[in-house]
């Protein structure tokens, strides 16, 4: 099965669920469409016995930046009520992953930042590249991050390091080494 909707491409081969983040020239922000278009493939996969599992990973020179936030920029939300609805959505988006009943698969190159870096969080397994970034960037502009899962994985000490300075450029490495992912591959040529 083979389909493609716009800002993802999905695939499944053997039991296997391929989500591939298809907004190279943005870096895959994760737009609004993106959140609809991967929850309504979530959506299909959880009631199909021929998925056992759901890899995500991106398309170009990186996983993902986060969210679009030129794209929020342009839709005009104001007010404390409609941006409670849009952080909600975002949050709803990241622990799909965390909650969903079959296992899922993060797989980073490049940079893995802001609601990108969460979503890898929560995904079961998430291996990384060499070379890959993570990070919580938008913490330097006075955002708050959607998801608190990083505690979870490094404990408090490690979060409170990473969050209270805002460290953006988190190795593959590093990350291994507190566990923020499970495995690192071999840069990929090509």
């Amino acid at each position: 099965m083979e389909a493609s909707i716009n800002t993802i491409q999905v695939t499944i081969e053997n039991r296997i669920a391929l989500i591939t983040l298809d907004r190279p020239e943005r870096l895959n922000a994760i737009n609004r469409a993106t959140i609809h278009a991967i929850n309504s493939s979530l959506n299909k996969m959880e009631d199909d016995d021929e998925v056992a599992a759901v890899i995500i990973h991106g398309a170009g020179r990186a996983f993902s930046a986060g969210m679009d936030l030129k794209d929020d920029a342009v839709s005009g939300v104001s007010g404390r009520e409609n941006w409670r609805e849009v952080l909600s959505e975002d949050l709803d988006f990241i622990m799909r992953f965390w909650n969903f009943s079959k296992p899922t698969i993060a797989v980073a190159h490049g940079f893995c930042l802001a609601a990108a870096c969460e979503l890898a969080m929560c995904c079961d397994i998430t291996i990384a590249e060499e070379g890959t970034y993570f990070g919580e960037p938008e913490l330097k502009f006075g955002s708050v991050i959607t998801a608190m899962i990083m505690p979870w994985l490094t404990g408090p000490k490690i979060a409170k390091e990473l969050l209270l300075t805002a460290d953006d450029r988190v190795s593959a490495e590093r990350a291994l080494n507190i566990g923020l992912i499970n495995q690192i591959t071999p840069l990929v040529k090509g």
